[in-house]
């Protein structure tokens, strides 16, 4: 993944945002060492310090106010500061995430985008209409105001209703009654399996948890107490505005917590050994029917469409014990467990109060600011169509207005396509790699499964009924029918025995093409390039970017997916994306000797970028938590310059400072030290900086002198590929 991904719960991973944005900043030194005359440094005779990152010139261009109209920046002693100095100086932070960044520029245009279509008058096709209608009624807030919290209503009276075991069977089964699949086992996915790439199985999952991971109900911690308050937050907050009495909401909450402490305390899935995955996780329909017990989990997914699946990959432990707690007893404890995520599942479809008061709630950097801010539009847009269940329909469209034949579309295969035939020469001038690994590593190269822009199919909403609020519809209920869609495409595509990597389904949303991202998955290696990271490249320099600009944001971005197929985790698995054959034998492509080279120049990158404190005096960087991100980074630049080489004319100071615009940003000091402390990311001062100084283009282009702050000699340089 190229950078790091928030979300509206801030969860992690990638240069983009599903909304909570904090991305990446850096620097070594201090706001005075970056700033000076145009006297080089040797001429001054300032001796070469290479080898400790920018030689105590770099300043720390990504916090605000670090970078003043007066400082005069050398592009030799420090390229990301000079180079987005422009942007530097004009940005206006964001209130609500307290920045301002060319991903929050790119996702506020793929926002435009999504409202261009909705008032589109030649877009009229059935899934036009279900689009604009939807986001009618995400959008008149008028009317979700008047409805308040009582569309809510309807389906916390139903699980209230429920009056037995068998009943309760029944609603977990059915989709009208249960569309946004609720249970104690919910069917997630459907992937590849383990040991065979080629067969597919359908991923069964624990449900998330209202205090988030499973040790918070084990050793409870402060952490614990303030998840464990804001989820007593927001459920008191909307079961009192449904008229729950102060009693009735304080049993809801025990009753779920009760089952969510059952739930916790016996999933066991990320303990399992490489047997257990293999053998017993990994099951047939007559294996899960042997393990259920007397819990209905085959019942409950016929039920939902699932009839023809007969792989599964569980947590069998969890699934045996299900029978303990799915009795008479604990039937009041599990409609709370039900009512309390159906509140989950809907907390941000209803009135315009509950809206805000959840996203300040969830979303971190948005405490202490006062309404919605223009960069979370987009965001949120995007996390309340997920929710709906209505991204694979906005992706279609979003491809049909803006990439049909689209010469965007053409330029990325092509570029992908040389990038493959760079990186293939690149491997074969390693002399640091047997002729067997080579040909390893080549095989693995050609067989990486390439998704760029487009999923093979489209999606169809025909058969959701969303109604405008004059007919009685709301967000809620447009929801539910979303969601009921995704799951029937699941159901139906679970009976296929066969999975191929070489397709990309536009149901999944997890790899949504208007997502500001791309992604390497290792265990199908495989790269997605989403419709929505271009828009990158289009909020940096416009619908008409050169070349050079392409490359410089978009390449080097396709080049680090691929080379993360060949970091230090990615050389771990073969060209199917497997770590285990069928036999359970640990499969490793590189020989022995190999291995230890490439883990020894992995470990010189690390020790690199732990000499960096970008804040003197504060958190210094972890140069193993971040290596195989910053080796996909030095890849995507290494691969576009082998391709550079057979480009006539080809102007290397606009790539270069094209790589450096994808960065540029400005935030606090306090986003950036918790960038350091938990993203596996380089900052992204570190990603011009340190990233630009290996390679001879570079310091050629520049005429970078021994002294400069961004030379760096050749026995000091840490690239591993």
């Amino acid at each position: 993944m190229i950078g790091k991904k928030w979300n509206v719960f801030r969860k992690t991973t990638s240069i983009l945002l599903l909304v909570s944005l904090a991305l990446m900043s850096s620097g070594c030194g201090n706001k005075n060492s970056a700033s000076g005359s145009d006297t080089s440094s040797q001429e001054a005779g300032i001796s070469d310090s290479s080898g400790e990152p920018g030689g105590g010139k770099w300043v720390d261009s990504d916090i605000s106010g670090m970078v003043n109209p007066e400082d005069n920046i050398r592009l030799q002693d420090d390229f990301a500061a000079a180079a987005n100095k422009d942007y530097i100086l004009s940005a206006s932070l964001d209130p609500a995430y307290e920045e301002a960044s060319i991903v929050l520029d790119a996702d506020k245009l793929v926002y435009e985008r999504c409202m261009a279509i909705a008032s589109d008058e030649t877009m009229t096709d059935d899934n036009a209409l279900k689009y604009k209608a939807l986001v009618d009624l995400h959008s008149d807030w008028d009317e979700r105001n008047k409805l308040g919290v009582k569309p809510l209503e309807k389906y916390i009276i139903d699980i209230q209703s429920i009056s037995s075991i068998s009943e309760l069977t029944e609603y977990q089964g059915s989709l009208d009654r249960n569309p946004f699949g609720l249970g104690l086992l919910i069917p997630e996915s459907v992937g590849a399996q383990l040991q065979f790439p080629d067969k597919s199985t359908l991923n069964l999952v624990a449900p998330s948890l209202s205090l988030g991971s499973v040790s918070s109900y084990v050793e409870y911690t402060a952490n614990t107490l303030s998840a464990k308050e804001r989820c007593d937050e927001v459920i008191g907050y909307f079961l009192g505005r449904l008229g729950f009495s102060e009693k009735e909401i304080d049993d809801i909450l025990k009753g779920n917590y009760k089952v969510e402490t059952f739930i916790a305390r016996n999933s066991n899935i990320d303990y399992f050994n490489v047997s257990e995955m293999f053998t017993q996780a990994q099951n047939s329909r007559e294996g899960i029917s042997a393990l259920q017990g007397d819990y209905p989990l085959l019942q409950i997914l016929d039920s939902r469409g699932y009839l023809g699946c007969d792989n599964f990959y569980v947590d069998y432990t969890y699934l045996k014990s299900l029978s303990g707690i799915y009795t008479e007893k604990n039937l009041g404890d599990i409609k709370s467990f039900l009512i309390v995520h159906t509140i989950d599942s809907t907390k941000y479809l209803l009135d315009r109060e509950s809206y805000e008061k959840m996203v300040s709630l969830y979303t971190k950097s948005a405490k202490g600011h006062e309404g919605l801010s223009d960069g979370q539009l987009g965001v949120l847009f995007r996390n309340d169509m997920k929710i709906c269940g209505y991204l694979p329909l906005l992706d279609t469209l979003y491809l049909e207005k803006y990439f049909k034949d689209s010469e965007k579309t053409d330029q990325v295969e092509e570029f992908t396509d040389a990038l493959i035939k760079a990186y293939s020469q690149i491997l074969d001038e390693e002399d640091w790699m047997s002729d067997d690994t080579k040909t390893a590593a080549k095989e693995k190269l050609q067989n990486m499964a390439l998704h760029l822009i487009k999923p093979d199919n489209v999606a169809d909403y025909s058969s959701a009924e969303i109604k405008s609020y004059n007919e009685g519809g709301n967000l809620v209920d447009a929801a539910a029918e979303g969601m009921r869609i995704l799951e029937a495409h699941r159901a139906d595509i679970s009976k296929n025995p066969n999975f191929d990597r070489f397709k990309w389904d536009i149901y999944d949303e997890s790899r949504t093409t208007t997502e500001i991202n791309c992604v390497y998955y290792t265990g199908e290696n495989d790269i997605y390039i989403m419709a929505g990271y271009l828009a990158m490249c289009d909020a940096a320099y416009g619908e008409d970017a050169t070349l050079e600009q392409f490359a410089g944001i978009v390449g080097t971005t396709i080049g680090h997916e691929i080379t993360h197929g060949f970091d230090s985790n990615g050389t771990k698995f073969d060209l199917y994306g497997r770590q285990f054959d069928e036999n359970i034998t640990a499969i490793d492509w590189m020989a022995v000797e190999d291995r230890s080279k490439m883990d020894e120049k992995a470990s010189k990158l690390a020790g690199y970028f732990s000499l960096a404190r970008p804040i003197p005096g504060q958190q210094k960087v972890n140069g193993n938590n971040i290596k195989d991100e910053a080796i996909a980074d030095m890849g995507g630049i290494k691969s576009v310059l082998y391709v550079a080489r057979n480009i006539p004319d080809f102007d290397y100071d606009e790539f270069f400072r094209a790589f450096a615009r994808q960065y540029a940003q400005q935030t606090t000091k306090e986003n950036e030290l918790d960038t350091i402390r938990g993203d596996v990311h380089p900052l992204p001062f570190h990603r011009i900086n340190i990233m630009l100084q290996q390679y001879d283009e570079f310091i050629e282009t520049y005429d970078i002198k021994p002294g400069d702050g961004m030379y760096l000699s050749p026995e000091n340089r840490v690239t591993v590929w």
